[in-house]
């Protein structure tokens, strides 16, 4: 499969997408609080880890029940 096509697939890939913009976005909102947009990334890297915890949790999973 094509990297560029697996990685548009890729949820990880999208919501850390999503944390850079909304980080960009809020740098030139002087009035928006920076802890908001900060724990709105942590909360997004804590998902982000969960994808891939489950994703690895599959592969390991499909790693032994093919064999």
């Amino acid at each position: 499969m094509n990297p560029f096509a697996k990685l548009v697939r890729s949820r990880k890939f999208w919501l850390a997408a999503l944390a850079l913009v909304q980080t960009v976005l809020f740098q030139f909102v002087p009035s928006f609080p920076p802890e908001v947009w900060q724990s709105i990334n942590l909360v997004i890297g804590v998902v982000i880890a969960g994808i891939a915890i489950e994703d690895a949790a599959y592969k390991i999973n499909n790693h032994f029940n093919n064999h």
